[in-house]
């Protein structure tokens, strides 16, 4: 039944999967990898995607991975400022086989036989409010030999954006195979350089990108991806035992005693983290997706999604010469109780990296007050939406519990593409209020593309009367002849409001969410409102400053859910 939860089967096997190359860790020492730092440097004209060989830890040899700009693994932290427009010319140079070929699995959607040998890429700029032919929608895809150039004018606030592959059925695999990379807007409060009004690190050595992604390691150094031998290897939730920050499993990184920003991303497959340091020093947030909050917000810890960034200060100042940091994470992946019973539950993956401070006299900066000095504090858009739409993630499973399918509003990309009318289609330059209902038993970080948006609240529903609801409208012919539920789903379209179905007040955005986001945590059980201004004239004092229409995708930013149709195009009209 759509909406039922995975049972005991398929999660014993994912973990035993998950487990079988354990007996690696004892190879490698934790904290022992300096930290590489691919410090914020200027865009480059062209981008090389090519396959490369890689250590993640000096105990291991080097294995099969992907990479831009020449990194064997990830890419150069790019560094633009707003309103200076740049194109990218990328170049599709990967030749033979994928790295991790024997998970390249063509029965999955969109996926070719030839992704094995000569894999499809497609760049997204993750955050950019951006033309629809430089978005990277997953079909405008190319092969190796092939280029696609990228246009990006940068008309937004300075925020952490990150930039990775988004080929239909195959970003999951070419993510963890190393296609991920930041992309840093820089503006008049926080200049290329550094020495702005805020006073805040920007650049080398205080200023430092950092790209979280969990990886299950084969004793060879080889990344390792649970496969079956032959389709389907789709794996719902990669959630893996070995934590890789920039590349290195388990790194350090030597710290003076001072004032640092780190620019996180979580790009994961599919793992929540909740950091917190060892030293129980606070974590300072002053942004997040698409950009500068307020004001800093305090943090005893940081929970990020797939997807999701912040940008946030430590203070090393009070710490003693010799003093060793912990960067530490209490999540369960899948969030927030991992899949079936507790029993058979992910572990969390405990500690991330670790700061080891050097000698030397403490060196204090002040951390501002008041963080948009020179742009319109962010304030609740006041535009009415025009409308409201109402949207559900939902599975559909096979006899044993294991989802076969994740979907949207149970409506297959196909379909969504053949009928206009299953399809979300916001007229430029207005608001909508997009409510969110996650009836699964895992939390979901939802992506819209283009845009930023605003968090309105969160709510509680009673999922047992709403999915009656929600029954009661269908079943639903299915318009496309290749759908792994059969020849039908559950529910029509569109879904039913959730109102009526509320448990308790609705509870507003955390003070580290009441800022400009491009991606949302949807907890189980959840409906979440978003405020969504589809163009800039559709609000005052928005981030962003086009409107432009097309074709774009909102989806689940765990890839496994991506890639297996938990995506869906919206077009934007005129």
């Amino acid at each position: 039944m759509a909406g039922a939860g995975c049972g005991a089967v398929f999660a014993a096997s994912a973990i035993l999967k998950a487990k079988r190359t354990n007996a690696v860790l004892s190879q490698i020492t934790k904290f022992t990898e300096p930290l590489p730092t691919p410090f914020a440097s200027p865009p480059p004209s062209t981008l090389a995607i090519a396959k490369s060989s890689y250590s993640f830890h000096s105990n291991l040899g080097e294995g099969p991975t992907l990479g831009y700009g020449g990194f064997p693994i990830l890419g150069p932290t790019i560094e633009v400022t707003r309103g200076t427009p740049i194109s990218i010319n990328v170049i599709n140079n990967v030749i033979g086989n994928h790295p991790l070929l024997a998970a390249v699995d063509p029965e999955l959607h969109g996926v070719r036989e030839t992704d094995k040998t000569s894999p499809r890429m497609s760049l997204h700029l993750h955050g950019s409010n951006t033309e629809p032919q430089s978005d990277g929608y997953p079909t405008d895809t190319f092969m190796p030999g092939q280029t696609h150039v990228y246009n990006f004018n940068n008309n937004q606030e300075a925020a952490t954006l990150w930039y990775h592959d988004h080929a239909l059925g195959m970003t999951g695999l070419n993510v963890l195979a190393g296609l991920a990379g930041l992309y840093l807007l820089r503006d008049v409060d926080d200049p290329v350089g550094g020495n702005g009004p805020l006073g805040l690190p920007a650049g080398a050595p205080y200023e430092v990108p950092l790209v979280l992604q969990d990886r299950t390691l084969n004793p060879d150094g080889s990344v390792f991806h649970p496969t079956q031998g032959k389709p389907p290897n789709w794996t719902e939730e990669y959630v893996a035992d070995i934590a890789t920050v920039n590349g290195k499993a388990w790194p350090n990184l030597n710290v003076e005693r001072t004032l640092y920003r780190f620019r996180i991303v979580n790009g994961s497959s599919a793992r929540f983290y909740n950091l917190k340091l060892s030293s129980k020093q606070p974590i300072i947030q002053i942004g997040t997706d698409q950009g500068m909050l307020n004001a800093p917000v305090w943090l005893s810890s940081l929970l990020l999604s797939p997807g999701e960034r912040a940008d946030v200060l430590l203070d090393f100042s009070r710490q003693l010469a010799g003093d060793k940091i912990v960067l530490e994470n209490d999540a369960v992946s899948p969030y927030p109780f991992g899949r079936a019973n507790a029993f058979l539950t992910n572990p969390p993956l405990p500690e991330i990296m670790q700061f080891t401070v050097k000698a030397g006299a403490a060196a204090p900066k002040h951390i501002p007050k008041r963080l948009r000095l020179h742009k319109p504090l962010i304030k609740p858009i006041a535009t009415p939406p025009i409308r409201q739409r109402f949207l559900t993630l939902v599975e559909i499973d096979d006899p044993t519990g294991r989802p076969l399918v994740l979907l949207l509003n149970n409506v297959y990309w196909d379909e969504a593409l053949k009928n206009p009318d299953l399809m979300e289609r916001p007229k430029v330059d207005t608001v909508e209020q997009w409510n969110i209902i996650n009836l699964q038993p895992v939390a979901h970080p939802m992506h819209l593309h283009l845009i930023a948006f605003q968090i309105l609240n969160r709510q509680k529903i009673n999922t047992t009367q709403y999915w009656k609801a929600y029954l009661a409208t269908g079943p639903r012919q299915i318009i496309i002849d290749h759908a792994a539920s059969g020849m039908t789903v559950p529910t029509n379209y569109p879904p039913p409001d959730p109102t009526p179905f509320a448990i308790g007040p609705a509870r507003p955005p955390a003070p580290n969410e009441a800022g400009w986001k491009d991606t949302v945590l949807v907890n189980p059980g959840e409906v979440v409102r978003l405020i969504v201004p589809f163009g800039a004239q559709a609000a005052q004092n928005l981030p962003f400053s086009n409107s432009f229409t097309g074709l774009y995708v909102w989806h689940c930013h765990m890839l496994g859910h991506e890639d297996n149709e938990m995506m869906l195009p919206f077009e934007v009209v005129s």
